[in-house]
Order: C-alpha cells, then structure tokens, then sequence
C-alpha cells in the first residue's frame, strides 16, 4: 500500500502544480476530479487503517456531503440533465479532497515537501507564462481542451501568490541570496499584475499578509516580517518600473495595466463612483443579483430548501449570461450556498466558516497553522466575489490546505521546518 500512496503523491503534487501554474487554463481537463477518484479508491482499500481528524467541522463537512447525495437525486428527478446536476453538485463534493490529505497522514511531511517545491517557483513560472503569453500572440492562443491554455484568473493568482509569500516568510522556501531579492521583486511586479486586474485578489494578498503579521506568535518571525518592510519601498521601486513598461492590451473588462488602473480599483472599493463605468458596473450587477437571491430565500419561496441542482442560477434570475451560456453562479460561493440550498444550511456554512476562522486565535497555534488558516480566509474572500470555489482551481487548493490544518492539529507533532521541510 505504501508504494501506491507513493505513487499517489506523486501524480496528485503534478495535478496540483498545474492547477496552481496554469489554473483556469486547464479547468476543463477534468484531472481534479480524476485525482479525486483515484483518491477515494485508494481510500476504499486501505478503509480499516483510515483515521479522521474528527470534530465539529468534519461533522458539517459530512452533512454537506449527505446533502449533496440528496439534492443530485432531487435534481435528477426535476428533470434536470444529470450532467448539469453533477456539475452542481460539487459545490461540496471537493470537500472529499480533505478525505484524501487524512488518507496520506503518514506521508504528510513529503507531501508538504513537494508542496512547497511547487510555491518555491511559483512566482518565476506564472510571471515567465504571463509575459510569453501576453508578449507572443501564437503562444498566447494556445488551447487545451477547447480553452486558452495561459488564461490565469488573477484573483486566484493572489490567493497563491499569498501562499507562496508565506511560506517564504515563515522560512519554509529558501532562495540562495543572488536569486531572494530577484524573487520578491517578481512577487511585488505579480501583485501590481493582479490588482490591476482583479479587486478580489488584491484584497485577499494583503488581507492573508495583514492577518498573518497581527496574529502570529512568534515574535522573531514578527521582527523578520518588520524587517522586510523595511525594504519594501526599494523593491517596489524596482518593480513599479516594470509594471508601467509592460504594455497589454485592457482585457474585456477594459481594465489594463498602469497606475491609473490600480488606483481606480483601490477607491472603488470604498466608493460608488459612477465615473468610471466598467468597475460600477461589475459591482452593481453583482450586487443585483446577490439581491435578487436574498429576496428569494430570505423573503421568497425557497427558504428552506434553496433552488437545488441542475439549473444555471443566471437564467433563475433573469442575469444576462454570456455568450457560450457559461455563467451559472453569482460570483459569490456564498450566494451560490443560499441560492442553491437555502437560508438553513447557508447559516450552517457561516458557522463552519467561524469554526475555523476561530482557530487562527488560538493561543498555541504554530505558524505553520496560521499560513493553512490564513489562505483558507484568503480563499473565502477571494470566493465572496468570484466563481472560485466552485470549480476545480479553486476547490481543489482550498479544501486540501483545509485538510492539511485539520491533520496538522492532529497527526503532525512537529513544525515543517522542524521535520527537515524548509527548501533551500
């Protein structure tokens, strides 16, 4: 069994760098939900030595999963396409990915090595991939399963940015020092890329960041931190220069790169300016429609059981779509909760959220903790405004760093850079 968990690990850290390196570029490749399987049969076999990290929160993760078993019967039985039902139904179904962390307990401290081998060169591979697309039209139009192979969403690139900047903080990545000034400078030039293009993921990087430096424990971790900040105006510096001479064209959402941009999506964050057109329209329009779905389950007919599976919630609402009919949740995994499920179980995911936000105050918890904390919450902001833990990109990442926090309470005695994990 231990050299098929082994060659499990292997193939499940390569799904995972090219989720994390290509993201929605291979959303449709289907190799989620294919680890997901191969998981669970492995789970299957080896069921009499499985261990839960068990509590309150994996006890709503299983009512969740139950519900999910009930309403793809309900939605099949409305008549829904039973593709469309299944699709919906993992909203839920990736929490299993937790199921799967708790499969490999045993060889949690090499999966954490081959994770952080991943985050180690993350900002060199997305930034490399980002300018070559963007700079070589014929590379740029490349397709994988009839989609753009480099089309990063850029709010899921500030959650792993997040990460990635964490576990360089905490000192779990380690660069020779030639290559460390050169990596945080193309962390800072990531940043100005994606709040140019995305509000969400601007505030789920600085948010992670923000939370991270307030409530760890470690006070000489809390100096190294001080310690960088110190140098942050030299490294943005360097990189504001090579963020104003990267010339792309504005994006069908007409935002574009430039300190213009950036400072229209900082106040429109705290304003309602209508003057610039595009970023109010985009939050009236969610706003609208999250609206819409309050009225309907606060106040309408589908309080208790929400509007199930099986039909795109932008049609329910009358929300224009776009032009492939794509679009069926309203750009918050929240709203897809209510909307979905009703006002009972979107109450009962608020309260998971709390149970685990809670741990981040722990008195005792480590700093490997408060990173897998600190990216769920940046996970669950970024997915307050986007289609994110909806889909494999997402979900994928989010309830595996989920099962690593749960495991790291109850299987992991020792620190990552204690258990020989820090990479140099």
């Amino acid at each position: 069994m231990t050299k098929l968990k082994l060659f499990y690990i292997n193939f499940f850290t390569v799904v995972y760098a090219l989720y994390a390196y290509f993201d929605k570029g291979i959303a449709y490749s289907y190799l989620a939900e294919i680890t997901l399987v191969i998981g669970l049969l492995l789970l299957f076999k080896s069921f009499r030595d499985f261990q839960f990290a068990w509590d309150r929160r994996m006890f709503l993760v299983l009512v969740f999963l139950g519900l999910g078993l009930i309403y793809i019967v309900r939605g099949i039985r409305s008549g829904y396409a039973v593709m469309d039902v299944i699709r919906d139904s993992f909203v839920f179904n990736y929490s299993l990915f937790i199921f799967l962390i708790f499969l490999q307990r045993d060889l949690l401290p090499l999966l954490m090595k081959r994770l952080l081998v991943i985050y180690k060169w993350f900002p060199l591979v997305v930034c490399l991939f980002f300018l070559l697309s963007s700079y070589i039209p014929s590379l740029g139009a490349v397709q994988v399963f009839n989609y753009r192979l480099f089309e990063y969403k850029f709010g899921d690139m500030g959650v792993q940015l997040l990460i990635c900047t964490l576990f360089i903080l905490n000192g779990n990545i380690q660069y020779q020092s030639k290559y460390y000034w050169a990596t945080l400078v193309i962390i800072a030039y990531l940043f100005l890329i994606i709040s140019s293009y995305s509000r969400s993921g601007m505030v789920a990087y600085l948010s992670g960041l923000l939370i991270f430096f307030l409530l760890t424990k470690n006070k000489e971790l809390r100096k190294t931190i001080i310690g960088y900040l110190k140098w942050t105006p030299v490294i943005f510096l360097i990189a504001i220069p090579l963020y104003t001479s990267t010339k792309i064209d504005a994006n069908f959402q007409g935002r574009k790169i430039g300190l213009d941009q950036l400072s229209e999506n900082v106040t429109s964050l705290v304003s309602d300016d209508s003057s610039n057109k595009p970023l109010s329209d985009n939050k009236i329009w969610r706003i609208t429609w999250w609206a819409k779905i309050i009225d309907d389950t606060f106040l309408g007919p589908h309080f208790f059981f929400g509007q199930g599976y099986g039909m795109s919630l932008a049609d329910v609402y009358d929300v224009p779509n776009d032009p492939d009919g794509n679009l069926r949740s309203p750009h918050s995994f929240h709203m897809t909760v209510l909307a979905r499920f009703g006002v009972i179980i979107f109450f009962i995911w608020l309260y998971w959220i709390y149970l685990n936000v809670k741990k981040l105050f722990k008195p005792d918890l480590s700093s490997e903790n408060l990173i897998y904390y600190t990216a769920i919450v940046a996970f669950l902001i970024n997915s307050s405004f986007d289609v994110y833990l909806e889909g494999p990109m997402g979900a994928m990442p989010f309830w595996i760093f989920v099962g690593l926090a749960y495991s790291k309470e109850v299987f992991l005695d020792k620190p990552i850079h204690e258990s020989g994990l820090a990479l140099k």
